[in-house]
């Protein structure tokens, strides 16, 4: 995101179609150019002189001095995807990668992504989808600007080729004779009036000069270490005020009465506004709005909810897998879905393997609370915000202010921390609202640690019924699963999928479609809902159920006597590349090696995702229910490998995101009320508790694939059958719940 350009954007009024249409007008004439792969209905016709041929369009803006400027949808989280963008753009056509900047589309019909029919950036798509339609577009463009180079000389287009000249800081064509070479910037008119090929040869993978590469350097970084970077919270409007909010103590109950008189007493506060579920108050400071809701004292109705209790959710989950009457997956969701094949192998049998597990709620806990900066008037509204769906915040905040979608306009900022939480927009909505009663004065909403922590958007406490049908010799026939959670599309904003209390395909993740070869397989989902709002979280569905599976799978290779990894490896003979990354990852972490005394290892496989990980845990006992993490490894295989430096970034941070949930990461309720408010009572793992981590990346593809889920998921599990191998593989022993403190296990130190 360029600041320049977004201060002089945050300095102007209100949307304006007219006034958009005449910067896109005043850059066509200017020398800029703009290339897309089909033409856009919404883009407004070039004025006379302007070269503006149908198949020109909006993503790709080429100047006079031979600069490139790429336009995302894709939000940047902290994950690097705007510099993965600038990689393969300037791979593409052969431009100095300093040539290449990236800025964030205008939140607008015309930039949604065509596949997920939305503004938005979730389930590790950014990368993959700007692979493919950012990466078609500079094959297209460089294509163009050859056949524009070889008709001026009257030469074949196939003989001619590109190359980013980093002495002049441009790309070029060169002459089949490589003695005359033109620059991109000397072929653009000419470029602009050709139709784009249809299907433009991408660069051949041994002439790629960046991509693959160590030492890259990430865009966003330099703005992030010298502080000038500006994240939603950042946001500032001319004559702005502050918010922030309490919500109700417990999830559904209403406000029944407030004195206000304490809060606007204080000199700064200008209004208290009631909202469904919360109290907010506006103030000339965020100071002094917390101090004036805090000098509040609001009564709040009990609500439906207010005898909820985190043990007794957690028998409820429990019982309800077990009995195992839920709404049954078909073969729709995994082609090996055949119950009648699965009861008759589990009658057929040798044995079953018969396991229950359960995971508490957790939260996101991003480093940037949620905030917005809204300014609403008569003829529309602006927003100034971290996001990771600006198209649901768009059309939620319509719909709140009855306007229509193209009336509000968002600004998408560089995020503090998204792992799914910012897929939300309640917060955006909240902020829309109280701004609307200040009469045409920006009004920022940031909400405390505390109230982040306590208003939901969890991670869905979950249990499951876990059935291996075993042969004699230990191999599974057949699986069986029973899970019990609530709908996490139920109560997400999110456009993806329709919401249903009968079904959430979330709850296959991790289970459908996997790797291993287990027989046939059947999965049923049991509803279980205590009204407590849940949400996406880093690796959604896979983040429990991997926990689940590869607990059973280390369970069974006890039984059969087999080492995990040869347990492993046997499951995956038809999936040679998983078993390519399982080695590779062994071999790294020195599995089967003699280990010192006291020393354990575990290991846990990720299918949920579109890549593949795994983690290798070595742990030591000092003494009984305590233990230290002496070293990690962890493997990834995205397929083809864009910027080594930012997958292992992504694999190392999505490793201890999904550790600290292992080691003590839960949300609790008690009379329905949650429990934790801070990281004094949801604790992050700190420096001092982080051992060395070895990161191993493999390409296997010619595609990239996304890593933001990769990580969590499997390292809770792969560190529960470390500590199982310390238990000398004792089933009374085996871990069945998370996280680890509630299982009777303790870091030391």
């Amino acid at each position: 995101m360029n600041t320049r350009l977004n201060e002089r954007t945050n300095a102007g009024r209100l949307a304006n179609p007219a006034r958009r249409t005449l910067l896109l007008h005043s850059s066509l004439a200017a020398g800029l150019w703009t290339l897309g792969l089909a033409p856009s209905a919404a883009q407004a016709p070039a004025p006379a002189g302007t070269t503006a041929e149908p198949g020109f369009g909006i993503w790709l803006r080429f100047d006079a001095q031979d600069g490139l400027t790429v336009l995302s949808y894709v939000a940047e989280l902290g994950q690097g995807t705007h510099s993965a963008v600038q990689l393969m753009a300037a791979e593409e056509l052969d431009l100095p990668l300093a040539r290449v900047r990236v800025e964030q589309a205008p939140v607008e019909q015309r930039y949604f992504s065509k596949r997920l029919k939305d503004y938005a950036s979730f389930g590790s798509f950014g990368t993959p989808m700007s692979w493919r339609e950012v990466g078609g577009l500079c094959a297209s463009a460089r294509a163009m600007l050859v056949q524009a180079a070889a008709t001026r000389w009257g030469v074949a287009a196939a003989d001619c080729r590109t190359q980013a000249s980093e002495q002049h800081g441009e790309g070029q064509v060169l002459h089949p004779d490589a003695r005359q070479r033109l620059p991109y910037a000397a072929l653009l008119a000419e470029a602009a009036q050709l139709t784009p090929p249809k299907d433009a040869a991408r660069k051949p993978a041994a002439e790629r000069r960046l991509l693959g590469k160590d030492g890259a350097q990430r865009i966003d970084l330099p703005a992030k270490v010298n502080g000038s970077a500006r994240f939603g919270i950042d946001a500032r409007r001319p004559g702005m005020l502050y918010a922030t909010l309490i919500h109700a103590p417990r999830f559904g109950a209403e406000l029944l009465s407030v004195d206000e008189r304490p809060a606007k007493a204080m000199p700064g506060v200008r209004r208290v506004v009631r909202l469904p579920g919360a109290l907010a108050v506006v103030a000339d400071s965020y100071w002094t709005a917390r101090q004036a809701l805090q000098a509040l004292k609001p009564r709040w109705s009990a609500g439906p909810h207010a005898s909820t209790n985190s043990e007794a959710l957690r028998a409820e989950l429990l019982a309800a897998a077990a009995r195992g009457e839920g709404k049954p997956f078909d073969q729709r969701d995994d082609p090996r879905i055949d119950a009648a094949a699965v009861a008759q192998a589990m009658s057929q049998s040798a044995s079953v393997l018969d396991i229950s597990y359960d995971v508490p709620f957790l939260a996101h806990a991003t480093m940037e609370p949620m905030n917005a900066l809204a300014e609403v008037g008569p003829e529309g509204a602006a927003l100034w915000l971290s996001t990771q769906c600006a198209g649901d915040t768009q059309r939620g905040v319509a719909r709140a202010l009855d306007l229509k979608p193209e009336q509000v306009q968002v600004n998408a900022m560089l995020a503090g921390g998204g792992f799914g939480r910012r897929l939300e927009h309640g917060f955006a909505v909240q902020a829309a609202l109280i701004a609307k009663q200040m009469k045409g004065r920006p009004v920022q909403l940031i909400w405390s640690r505390e109230t982040d922590m306590q208003a939901g958007g969890y991670r869905p406490a979950a249990a499951a019924r876990v059935r291996l049908a075993l042969d004699a010799e230990g191999w599974p026939q057949a699986l069986r699963v029973d899970a019990a959670n609530p709908s996490l599309l139920e109560y997400s904003g999110l456009t993806n999928g329709e919401p249903s209390q009968d079904f959430d395909w979330s709850v296959g993740m991790g289970w459908t479609r996997h790797d291993y070869e287990v027989g046939p397989m059947q999965l049923g989902w049991s509803r279980v809902d205590a009204g407590v709002p849940c949400g996406y979280w880093r690796s959604v569905g896979a983040s429990q159920n991997t926990f689940f599976y590869e607990c059973s799978i280390d369970r069974a290779a006890a039984l059969a006597g087999i080492d995990p990894l040869a347990y492993r490896l046997r499951l995956l003979e038809k999936k040679p590349n998983t078993q390519a990354l399982l080695r590779a990852l062994a071999d790294r972490a020195g599995w089967g090696q003699v280990l010192p005394p006291g020393h354990f290892q575990g290991l846990a496989l990720s299918s949920g995702n579109s890549a593949r990980s795994a983690h290798i845990v070595q742990v030591s006992v000092p003494a009984p229910g305590r233990f230290r993490i002496e070293r990690i490894t962890a493997a990834v295989d995205v397929g083809l490998v864009l910027n080594p430096d930012a997958v292992r970034a992504q694999l190392m941070g999505g490793t201890l995101f999904g550790l600290s949930a292992a080691l003590a990461g839960e949300i609790t309720l008690k009379d329905g009320q949650v429990q934790q408010a801070n990281f004094d009572s949801y604790p992050l793992v700190t420096l001092a508790q982080t051992p060395p981590i070895d990161l191993v990346v493999l390409g296997s593809g010619e595609a990239p694939r996304g890593v933001g889920e990769e990580g969590p998921a499997s390292i809770g599990p792969a560190l529960a059958n470390a500590l199982f191998a310390a238990s000398g593989k004792d089933p009374a022993k085996a871990i069945t719940r998370l996280p680890l403190t509630r299982a009777g296990w303790g870091l030391e130190g």
